[in-house]
């Protein structure tokens, strides 16, 4: 998991193993950069190890700072900044998307920017009805709240 899923220069995020790692072992991380969603499929390059251990409840965290020492070269374009966890024969894939002056990559689904994941979840109706419903529900105890004064005045 890579929490907030986005960000600029100078952005922080956390890459989490969440479940299921060895405790005691050490994972790997590493760092590439695509053009386009990477999926698990991204094969490379990757660049800048870093290591953490795993806790003993199979988790890890580890902090990241988007800054030019993450990658050999300049991130001037939005895109992908591809994240590799690798410990004994599990390896997780992950991808942070990367902006440049508010610009995210060509094809970003635009739910991605309020924190749904670059791929989209697939549930893009349902967080919009969430959402609506909220306002609406909000919306209803202001008028409730505002009748109840009404009367409730002597």
């Amino acid at each position: 998991m890579i929490d907030p899923p986005q960000g600029g220069t100078g952005s922080r995020f956390q890459i989490v193993g969440q479940t299921g790692w060895t405790p005691d072992a050490t994972v790997t991380i590493s760092y590439g950069f695509s053009d386009v969603p990477p999926g698990d499929g991204y094969a490379g390059p990757f660049w800048n190890a870093q290591h953490v251990t795993v806790l003993r409840d199979g988790t890890w965290s580890f902090p990241t700072v988007v800054n030019d020492r993450i990658l050999p070269f300049p991130l001037w374009r939005p895109g992908y900044i591809v994240v590799k966890a690798v410990s004994g024969g599990r390896v997780a894939i992950n991808s942070y998307v990367y902006t440049v002056d508010g610009h995210s990559p060509a094809g970003l689904p635009p739910l991605a920017e309020l924190g749904f994941g670059p791929q989209g979840s697939g549930h893009g109706g349902v967080v919009a009805l969430t959402i609506a419903l909220f306002a609406a529900a909000t919306g209803a105890l202001i008028a409730a709240s505002g009748a109840f004064r009404r009367y409730a005045a002597p």
